[in-house]
């Protein structure tokens, strides 16, 4: 992973840590290109603490601007047919990553997928420790002088919050762990995240958006909190949360540039990190029975084709091709109906195998963390064991910071800081039951 710098103090570029320093730049497009709106629907300083008014909140909560019924169908129909999620008896991935979340489910597959008693306190502390830092409006924030008067140096040492990819990183760690507004423990906390984007959004006609072309990392931001707010509804099921999620994915399709990828911003050639967060975001959409156009999903293997380096390593952009593309490439090929012994994952895999976990770059390891798991065998349990054990060794122990981790020597902790650190971990740890294997009997479906 690396972030540059930007238009709002330090750049979110969420790479690779080894790619080349020239290759971290962001592009401009003309306001003119999305319609900015006046306001942000919601007062970010307003305060929601009380538990009682927070509930009042999210009963009262109506859906933003009502889609008419035809937009997104319109769009599908544009651009081609909508993908049907859950087609088939079997059950779909996402669907049955939903199941593995519940209380009883998450212990057992913890277990039986290489977890540990160990790895699942690390979980829970991580959770405590974002819970302390949740801001009073619902939102999380990258610069923790924001939440805690700084005690949670090193922080961010950028002069951008990133508060909408913040809220869906720690939406995503709780909801990884299956923590819905439901959770005795953490449901307000939950709501009043999940509040914050759904009002947070910028609606149009036929979309909607959390930040314009002013922000440096529009598309990170917008995919990561998409994501979220889309596993959010998988979860609930809320239907105030449907159109909000509809319009955060027809941003996504409308921002897909011709080559099949996202940039920072919509209207320039894409990267495949960026795209990795869109089409994540994408899936759990199809899983929601949300519309999804084929053609989208199709100009993801051609993106695919363009960023592949030699026969299974992936590149950014026109760099080098790297051990964190390569990850993410391995990843979306397997999520996109590359069979198991495919040449592309025997070899990506066996690749990443021989990199081992980073100490300090945690996007690459999300990103192969997750493609050694879906693949499993010998491989997936020799990195597993450095990897997990490696968190839990170093996550803090004590004190104000207990539940965080912090990591030296990558660009990126020091833009995203404490937050994104414990955020990525948290996140690495939770593997074994967030996303179940797509190479599982019953999982083909999913892959669309």
């Amino acid at each position: 992973m690396g972030l540059g710098t930007g238009n709002r103090g330090g750049s979110l570029t969420i790479e690779s840590g080894d790619a080349e320093p020239s290759e971290l730049q962001t592009f401009e497009i003309s306001d003119s290109a999305i319609e900015a709106q006046e306001s942000l629907a919601v007062d970010h300083q307003a305060s929601l603490t009380s538990p009682a008014m927070i509930e009042a909140v999210i009963q009262s909560v109506q859906p933003v601007e009502s889609v008419d019924p035809s937009v997104a169908e319109t769009i599908a129909g544009v651009i081609g047919q909508s993908v049907a999620a859950g087609g088939g008896s079997s059950m779909g991935f996402a669907e049955m990553s939903l199941s593995g979340r519940t209380k009883e489910n998450r212990t057992r597959l913890a277990k039986e997928n290489g977890g540990s008693e160990e790895s699942e306190l690390a979980v829970e502390i991580a959770l405590a420790y974002l819970a302390e830092h949740q801001l009073n409006d619902g939102s999380w924030s990258m610069m923790y002088g924001m939440s805690c008067n700084g005690e949670c140096e090193p922080s961010c040492s950028g002069k951008d919050p990133y508060r909408y990819a913040a809220t869906g990183l720690a939406l995503l760690c709780f909801l990884g762990a299956g923590k819905t507004p439901d959770d005795e423990q953490y449901g307000t906390l939950v709501s009043k995240g999940i509040y914050f984007l759904q009002q947070s959004l910028r609606t149009k006609s036929d979309s909607a958006y959390w930040v314009g072309t002013e922000a440096s990392a529009q598309m990170y931001e917008h995919g990561i909190a998409t994501l979220a707010l889309c596993e959010a509804y998988q979860m609930t099921q809320a239907k105030e949360l449907k159109d909000s999620c509809q319009l955060a994915i027809n941003f996504i399709v409308l921002s897909q540039y011709k080559d099949g990828g996202w940039d920072y911003h919509p209207g320039t050639p894409g990267d495949l990190s960026i795209a990795g967060w869109q089409v994540m975001a994408l899936k759990s959409a199809v899983a929601a029975k949300l519309v999804v156009p084929q053609q989208t999903i199709r100009a993801v293997d051609q993106f695919l084709d363009k960023t592949r380096s030699g026969e299974f390593m992936f590149k950014y952009r026109s760099a080098k091709p790297s051990k964190s593309m390569t990850a993410i490439g391995v990843l979306l090929q397997i999520f996109r109906s590359k069979s198991k012994d495919a040449r592309a994952i025997e070899k990506g895999i066996e690749y990443l195998a021989k990199q081992e976990p980073s100490r300090s770059d945690m996007y690459y390891d999300y990103y192969a963390t997750q493609a050694m798991f879906q693949y499993g065998g010998p491989l997936w349990k020799n990195w597993n064991y450095k990897m997990r054990d490696y968190l839990v060794r170093t996550q803090t122990p004590n004190g104000h910071m207990r539940g965080s981790w912090w990591f030296d020597d990558d660009h990126s902790n020091k833009i995203g800081g404490r937050f994104y650190g414990t955020c990525m971990a948290c996140l690495i740890l939770e593997v074994y039951y967030r996303y179940l294997p797509v190479y599982g009997a019953d999982a083909d479906e999913f892959r669309f």
